[in-house]
């Protein structure tokens, strides 16, 4: 059995220098049936998944991915076969292999363990026995490795980043579906913590597809690893102005704006330029779920420089503006006490508290608050 398995490597070495797709089969074929110990399974996966590459619409493409699934789970990959497994039913649904592999599918949901991939049965099942209309067998791809990644299951995010790797070199460059591809590696490795390497497939997609719907994402993104994990301020500073100033209305542009006035602050110990972007975001994006984070650095920007009737006259403004959002009042109650307490300015802690009462005057708080300025 190792002579004939060896024999068939060294004849498969040679025909894998040529292109000739069902040759190359059949030896992969004839190793897989012969490597029943095994021996040869590392051997057998690099090279099924070579052929994936090379010869992505062949017409064993489907029984190449299904031997694939097979190597891949008796190398102890559970997770990268049943990928494999899910590509059947979905990117070949006539294929003659559909129902073996739905048998498999099964099996695996039966014998693994793992809680929380018990929790995915319905919902890939669900997925499975749904009609999808795709014009092209890589628009198919796309979306179940879109499915696979909102899953969010840990254990999948290794198997499927490694095999969006494989699938994105079977794409021929700029393809029409490239920018979703490195975007949702991109997205794998952040969760991963390869944040070099999501960093260069976020800049890929801005380099290979500028008018790509993701481009103002991946330009958010690029910024956050940047300035959050990779430590570059400039090129992270650039990001956050790039997203302001091109995309104004993407929905990732307060938070660049919001990041942008921190590492001013925090990175290029630039106060002035932090309170003027600080304020850029309070006035453009008083909903904004960061916006009382936002107006708390702010003001307490302004005490730190000492100015303290600006301060006070934009807590006065924010008041009519949130009147009836009780979780402002607190916002600007911890200002007055951190003005008394720790800036020793009293007056201007009394006038807070003035404004707070004068705000809402029908407020069970307003008495509180205006013996609070009394008092001081």
């Amino acid at each position: 059995m190792k002579s004939i398995l060896f024999t068939l490597i060294i004849a498969f070495s040679l025909f894998a220098q040529s292109d000739q797709p069902n040759e190359r089969f059949t030896f992969l074929q004839q190793i897989y049936f012969e490597n029943s110990t095994g021996q040869y399974n590392a051997y057998l996966e690099s090279e099924l998944q070579a052929f994936l590459q090379k010869y992505p619409n062949s017409d064993q493409t489907d029984q190449v991915i299904l031997m694939l699934g097979d190597v891949q789970f008796n190398r102890n990959k559970p997770y990268s076969a049943f990928i494999q497994y899910l590509k059947i039913p979905t990117l070949f649904p006539k294929s003659s292999l559909s129902d073996e592999a739905r048998k498999k599918l099964n099996q695996f949901f039966k014998m693994n363990k793992n809680a929380a991939f018990l929790d995915i049965k319905d919902t890939v099942l669900t997925y499975l026995n749904q009609k999808h209309y795709f014009e092209t067998r890589q628009e198919a791809a796309v979306d179940l490795y879109n499915f696979l990644f909102s899953l969010e299951l840990p254990e999948l995010r290794l198997p499927l980043l490694r095999d969006l790797e494989c699938f994105a070199q079977s794409c021929q460059e700029n393809s029409a579906h490239g920018d979703i591809v490195l975007f949702l590696k991109g997205k794998l490795n952040v969760s991963l913590k390869h944040f070099s390497s999501a960093e260069a497939d976020f800049r890929e997609l801005l380099s290979l597809y500028k008018h790509s719907l993701l481009a103002a994402d991946a330009l958010f993104h690029v910024g956050w690893i940047d300035y959050k994990y990779l430590k570059k301020t400039e090129d992270a500073k650039n990001a956050f102005v790039r997203i302001i100033n091109a995309f104004p209305n993407n929905e990732n542009t307060p938070k660049a704006q919001f990041y942008l006035a921190e590492l001013y602050v925090n990175r290029l110990d630039s106060l002035n330029a932090g309170i003027d972007n600080y304020r850029l975001f309070v006035d453009a994006f008083p909903d904004h779920p960061l916006f009382k984070q936002a107006f708390k650095r702010l003001t307490l920007l302004l005490f730190k420089t000492k100015r303290y009737e600006e301060a006070v006259t934009l807590i006065g403004m924010h008041l009519n503006k949130h009147a009836q959002d009780s979780t402002f009042y607190a916002v600007v109650d911890s200002m007055a006490r951190v003005l008394k307490t720790n800036f020793r300015k009293y007056n201007y802690a009394a006038r807070c508290y003035v404004l707070l009462a004068s705000a809402n005057p029908q407020s069970a708080q307003s008495p509180f608050y205006l013996y609070n300025a009394a008092r001081i």
